[in-house]
């Protein structure tokens, strides 16, 4: 391919975004407490579309765990469409959060309009765009303006508005721990994309895919959903996530030796993991690649395997996932000839009119 693939950059520039969100997060931590102390929310609400949506998947159950504050993340258009079935009654005091790239999504901005007209003063905007639509109305704005892409599909902006996200939750629960590794995450995103990087290309110099399936349970499931997202805008390929033992049930009839299958380990799932994607590898013929928290890891007898080297718990680390499964959706693109920084029928925000 001789254009200039952007993304590849993006991806593999991520120490840098991720180091922007650790300072916007630590030089802000004042004001972040300011905010929570007098708010003193009863649950918290995070808003986006995909790609955030599935980040606010990821923190919301960081922040119910961390902080015992009842926490969901929802698509901005159900809570503009099915208000019901979210807010809880006229004694509840919610915080909204957005998580927001472009701040200029249509579906973003109704939600925190409504909610704003119903809860003045309690909204939240972690994004990369102090010009957005939606940054004149959040009370809270947390910007990231280095961590954009020019690309379409959404890579270092994802890590670094859920860094933020979980380093938020640590500061309400004093997690210091907490914090103190969030801090090292940027170094660690390179450390892990230069070691897992050759391993990676060499399963799609191998072959091409018809399908590819992202297995990762509990804390990790919103990240094997922003990865299934990536393969399919990156390229076009169909893509799928479950948790790893939903996949033994009928997502499995799609797997077969023309299939990728990529696994999430937890500390959590251990032996469990390693059987599903055992079976996977031998008996429907898949190739398949484990990424573990640590080297000698149970894996069963997969095909590959990416260690991330790390001994977070598994409420924190799924973030770590993130870098090489952005490589995977590239390289899938990369070996079939498509240009992954130009998500096919996308844009880089979403607009639609409102009746």
């Amino acid at each position: 391919m001789s254009t200039k693939i952007v993304c590849y950059d993006e991806i593999m520039t991520q120490e840098h975004a991720w180091q922007e969100a650790v300072q916007v997060s630590l030089g802000n931590k004042a004001e972040i407490n300011a905010f929570f102390e007098a708010t003193k929310p009863s649950e918290i609400f995070f808003i986006g579309c995909t790609s955030p949506f599935y980040a606010g998947t990821v923190a919301s159950a960081f922040w119910k765990a961390e902080t015992g504050t009842p926490a969901r993340a929802m698509p901005s258009s159900e809570l503009v469409m099915f208000p019901s079935l979210y807010y809880t009654g006229p004694k509840s005091k919610p915080v909204l959060i957005a998580l927001s790239r472009s701040g200029k999504t249509t579906e973003t901005i109704w939600a925190m309009e409504e909610f704003e007209r119903c809860f003045p003063g309690r909204s939240v905007l972690i994004g990369c765009n102090p010009a957005g639509k939606l940054a004149e109305m959040a009370h809270l704005k947390l910007f990231l303006p280095e961590s954009d892409e020019k690309t379409i599909p959404q890579t270092r902006s994802f890590g670094s508005m859920l860094i933020t996200s979980l380093m938020m939750a640590a500061h309400q629960s004093g997690n210091l721990e907490a914090i103190e590794m969030l801090k090292t995450a940027p170094a660690k995103a390179s450390a892990i994309l230069k070691n897992g990087e050759a391993t990676i290309k060499a399963l799609f110099e191998k072959k091409q895919y018809r399908n590819i399936f992202i297995l990762g349970g509990g804390f990790f499931y919103g990240i094997a959903m922003e990865a299934a997202l990536k393969c399919m805008e990156m390229s076009s390929t169909d893509a799928f996530s479950f948790t790893f033992m939903e996949s033994r049930h009928g997502p499995r009839s799609l797997v077969d030796e023309n299939s990728l299958v990529v696994g999430l380990y937890s500390r959590s799932g251990l032996h469990y993991e390693a059987q599903v994607m055992d079976e996977l590898t031998q008996k429907h013929k898949a190739t398949t690649l484990a990424i573990t928290p640590a080297a000698g890891w149970e894996t069963g007898n997969v095909t590959a395997s990416v260690n991330l080297n790390h001994d977070w718990p598994d409420n924190l680390s799924g973030i770590l996932n993130l870098p090489p499964l952005q490589l995977v959706a590239y390289y899938c693109a990369v070996s079939k000839g498509l240009n992954p920084d130009v998500a096919r029928m996308h844009t880089q925000f979403v607009e639609i009119k409102r009746f």
